[in-house]
């Protein structure tokens, strides 16, 4: 169960078709696929175990931040009947929670699940108000993010909550019964240990039929369920009181998890994911007719790369790519034919396309299962298939191993100059695997390089400003993705709007110029003004002109939070230089500088040198780490703000 603020999710719900079939006991939403949605309410199944939860007092004190406090999470699984059940009573402790009461947001999958509600209710004092109305839950597509499994197409039913007081108890239940097929029967599942309010009573029931084998590995926790064995089956039971809530610290790192929790699975080894794995990725079917040809034309092609290349091409830019709602597909993977001829499919789709057509070019191509956000502590975890989130290509070639991702529109050039983001753990499913594979970085290595021209004239006039932005690598495709989203003149003009903030009264010389070198992947942008860079501030008796590392400035966030007890998250890799070139009549009063700070997560750079007339600055940030540990922390802010504190460089004239 998500807790989705109303106000945060009301953009989102005005967009979205809202489906209300008055009915007695059911109601059916037509889904994105055209499936039936179907919400049941009845009684809890006869396996529940009820377990009864306690208001606080109406006039108990309320630490300092606290607005709202579970009373009870109760959530019971039958392994068995696949089926899940879920009680939740959450109490709003002050007006203001109240007035911003969340809406119930119950995931589930429609194609392979029912989701029954048994009871949904508000407790103001000892009245009991039934809030279980067909006409306050609605359906809604679950918006795609990082983390969501392979196979399958969750939605949301919400139960919308309005007239939420201070001190009410809203109780809810519900069972969401089924399996996903791409499982194979098997079992996964992963259990929370705390949340981010207090919990009074956190219980996870598990009922396990004895005749099967899983595995439990904690995360973050040491906490052990309590065993007892009834007839055919197996109870595990998580039962804490008390639980206070998680404070946060944000930002941390992407494969950082600041809850604990307990992963359930029946896989044993990675050699049994790449087993349920093989059978997935493995086309039955022959190819078509038409994709038979348009191989035979790829074939054509003088060299191994230039095949590889184009059918890459190809399934980047002629293949649409879509989510499970608009195409995809949800269970297994769609057949390569298929979404040749069809034009679409999601990312596994768009990647198995590419691994057919490349086996098909007789190059040696597999399927890499890989976690787009806890790729570096994959290993950390226990072998299953609900670890991974995307699909990309290895292609060995001439000796040489690439990685590469088919659904990635804007990665152009020859293979050695494509980028993946650095997943640093995968799963290649091929005959034999038994371990994880280390994914390298890429080749191409991203940064981007900002450097200034000016041409200061007299105090009084107007000095030349170009500005040349160069990207590489990834950070090229990023620029790619935003020129081909946005048109060219419609960021001319957002940047002049920008620069305008700082520098009234400047004007656009000429239009911007933008080139894309496919071939090494780099993109630059050009742009020519006319700015006042001379200031003047009010008593002051000098002008001032003043430069600004805008892009390592940004790089380098000095994080909100600095006494931590979760590590800092740092966007890595991160590669930015700025240089500016100054035509000055005079330097007489400028100095060489000569500045470098290293930390164990960043290195500074930051050099000024006279040439003639010509005054040049450079800044170089580049980070060396995607995190930073607690007891880091102290010398990190130190170090950054003391290279922070140089970003800024001014002339000054009579």
């Amino acid at each position: 169960m998500l807790l989705q603020n109303q106000a945060r999710t009301e953009p989102i719900a005005n967009s979205l078709r809202r489906w209300i079939v008055q009915a007695a006991f059911v109601l059916s939403v037509a889904s994105g696929q055209g499936q039936e949605i179907k919400l049941e309410i009845a009684p809890p199944p006869k396996w529940v175990s009820r377990i009864a939860w306690q208001a606080q007092p109406g006039r108990i004190a309320i630490p300092s931040g606290e607005e709202m406090r579970w009373l009870l999470k109760d959530r019971q699984i039958n392994a068995q009947s696949n089926a899940t059940f879920v009680h939740e009573a959450l109490q709003f402790l002050t007006p203001a929670s109240a007035a911003k009461a969340p809406n119930i947001a119950i995931d589930f999958d429609p194609g392979c699940q029912t989701l029954t509600f048994h009871w949904a209710r508000t407790w103001r004092g000892t009245n009991s108000l039934n809030r279980l109305a067909l006409d306050r839950i609605v359906a809604s597509p679950r918006p795609a993010g990082l983390g969501d499994f392979l196979f399958g197409g969750k939605k949301s039913a919400l139960l919308i909550l309005d007239d939420v007081r201070a001190g009410d108890v809203i109780e809810y239940a519900y069972t969401v019964k089924g399996t996903n097929p791409a499982l194979g029967g098997r079992f996964v599942d992963s259990l929370e240990m705390q949340a981010s309010q207090p919990v009074e009573r956190l219980v996870t029931r598990l009922l396990w039929p004895s005749s099967r084998r899983f595995y439990i590995q904690n995360h973050g926790t040491e906490v052990k369920p309590v065993t007892s064995v009834k007839g055919n089956h197996a109870e595990y039971t998580w039962d804490l009181r008390r639980v206070p809530a998680l404070v946060i610290e944000p930002p941390w790192p992407n494969w950082y998890t600041p809850l604990p929790w307990v992963e359930l699975t029946e896989f044993q080894k990675w050699s049994d994911v790449n087993q349920w794995a093989l059978p997935l990725f493995t086309n039955a079917a022959p190819l078509s007719t038409a994709l038979t040809r348009q191989i035979t034309e790829w074939k054509r092609l003088r060299a191994p790369e230039e095949r590889v290349v184009a059918a890459l091409d190809f399934v980047e830019n002629e293949i649409q790519l879509a989510g499970n709602e608009n195409g995809g597909s949800d269970y297994k993977l769609a057949d390569p034919s298929a979404v040749f001829e069809r034009r679409f499919g999601d990312a596994k789709d768009k990647n198995f396309l590419f691994i057919s057509i490349a086996r098909e070019l007789k190059i040696e191509a597999n399927p890499v299962l890989v976690n787009t956000r806890i790729g570096p502590i994959l290993p950390q975890m226990h072998p299953s298939p609900a670890l991974f989130d995307r699909v990309v290509a290895q292609v060995s070639l001439d000796g040489l191993t690439y990685w590469l991702d088919a659904a990635d529109i804007y990665a152009h050039g020859p293979l050695a100059v494509r980028t993946l983001p650095n997943y640093e753990y995968g799963l290649v499913v091929r005959p034999g695997t038994t371990a994880l594979t280390a994914t390298p970085p890429s080749r191409v290595a991203s940064r981007t390089t900002v450097t200034e021209y000016i041409e200061l004239g007299l105090t009084s006039e107007l000095s030349k400003w170009r500005i040349v932005t160069v990207a590489e690598g990834t950070d090229a495709e990023h620029l790619r993705e935003q020129y081909a989203m946005v048109s060219h003149d419609d960021i001319a003009s957002l940047h002049l709007s920008y620069y305008a903030k700082f520098y009234p009264g400047l004007n656009l010389i000429r239009p911007m110029i933008y080139s894309d070198n496919e071939q090494e992947n780099r993109v630059r942008v050009e742009e020519f003004y006319r700015v006042p860079m001379w200031t003047q501030s009010q008593g002051e008796g000098f002008f001032r002109c003043r430069v600004e590392a805008a892009n390592v400035a940004m790089a380098m966030v000095i994080p909100a939070i600095e006494t931590r007890t979760m590590p800092l998250g740092v966007a890595y890799p991160e590669h930015q230089i700025f240089r500016a070139e100054l035509l000055v009549r005079s330097l007489a009063l400028v100095k060489p500088e000569d500045q470098t700070i290293e930390n164990p997560a960043f290195y500074f750079h930051r050099q000024v040198t006279i040439r003639g007339e010509r005054l040049l600055l450079e800044y170089e940030y580049r980070s060396l780490a995607g995190a930073v540990m607690p007891e880091a922390m102290p010398a990190y802010v130190s170090q950054l703000n003391a290279a922070r504190d140089t970003l800024s460089y001014s002339l000054s004239s009579n």
